[in-house]
């Protein structure tokens, strides 16, 4: 009976006093973090991060993020902090969501997905769907495939909550498929006059040829005059058009572009240079010029 005794009161003292020597360790970390001894916290937070320690891992994970103590680096303090967050510790999921949503507002389309679907899993709390879905929306009119199709299964099934909607299930399905389709084919938009009158009406043929852009614009006389120096750098690309106005003044075109899968953005800079005359004998030329920058939107001709 005495065995089994002492048995039994070093099983507790093996179970039981790890939980506690946990606890005031990691209480002993907070308490470093907020007197700014870093270095003592990170040997305290350490070895419970070893053992999968949600709370450890976040506090652990927030140093790397904020550059506390050690090197700044977002990427392993995130990964600490999802770690956790996939363990259910709120506290982890609230600010996994915040560091994708700070990211987000950069432009990252990566990070508005994982903002998007965290905002709608409840993350960091009860969250605004309008503003979950429009974090996903962002990135899928930037060309973020898993935002489209993430889009596309909410609407078509009702997903979290969201009333089934066929009419946006289908646009983001034809979304992704214009993505997918690129810049190649014929694009057609209305331009303001940089020189002044009526808008004029600019159509494009594009072909690609991996980063290389190549195509034809009409001209003037109806003929269709060839872009030149296309190139493409993800979603932007750039090109310009040489032609030839009235009396001989040679214009350049120099466009640039982003391309939103069922749209094109182009801002166009027209530069003239007019040709050289002879007049008594003396070279002379009746000068050039550049025009304000002029930005329009282009859809796709079906």
């Amino acid at each position: 009976m005495k065995l089994e005794k002492s048995v039994l009161f070093t099983l507790l003292i093996c179970v039981f006093f790890p939980f506690v020597s946990n606890a005031d360790q990691l209480e002993d970390a907070i308490s470093s973090i907020e007197n700014k001894d870093y270095k003592k916290a990170h040997e305290l937070l350490q070895p419970l991060v070893d053992e999968g320690n949600a709370a450890a891992q976040t506090r652990l994970g927030a140093m790397y993020v904020n550059g506390q103590g050690v090197e700044m680096d977002l990427a392993k303090g995130l990964g600490l902090i999802m770690e956790a967050a996939n363990q259910g510790y709120d506290l982890a999921q609230g600010f996994a969501l915040k560091i994708y949503m700070d990211i987000a507002s950069t432009g990252d389309t990566g990070a508005m997905y994982n903002a998007g679907g965290l905002c709608l899993k409840g993350w960091g709390g009860e969250q605004d769907k309008t503003v979950c879905l429009e974090w996903l929306e962002q990135a899928a009119r930037l060309g973020h495939e898993r935002s489209g199709k993430v889009l596309n299964k909410i609407y078509a099934k009702g997903m979290y909550g969201i009333t089934p909607d066929e009419e946006e299930a289908t646009y983001w399905n034809d979304l992704l498929a214009a993505f997918a389709a690129g810049l190649d084919g014929e694009w057609s938009g209305e331009a303001p006059n940089a020189f002044g009158g009526p808008p004029m009406k600019m159509t494009f043929t594009f072909k690609t040829d991996g980063n290389e852009l190549t195509g034809t614009t009409p001209g003037f006389r109806g003929q269709n005059i060839r872009i030149q120096k296309g190139k493409i750098d993800g979603k932007d690309f750039s090109f310009i058009v040489k032609t030839t106005g009235f009396g001989g003044t040679n214009m350049t075109t120099e466009y640039t572009g982003e391309f939103f899968g069922d749209t094109i953005k182009l801002t166009s800079i027209t530069k003239t240079n007019a040709p050289r005359r002879r007049v008594a004998s003396v070279a002379t030329t009746s000068g050039g010029g550049e025009s304000p920058p002029v930005t329009f939107i282009a859809k796709r001709v079906e």
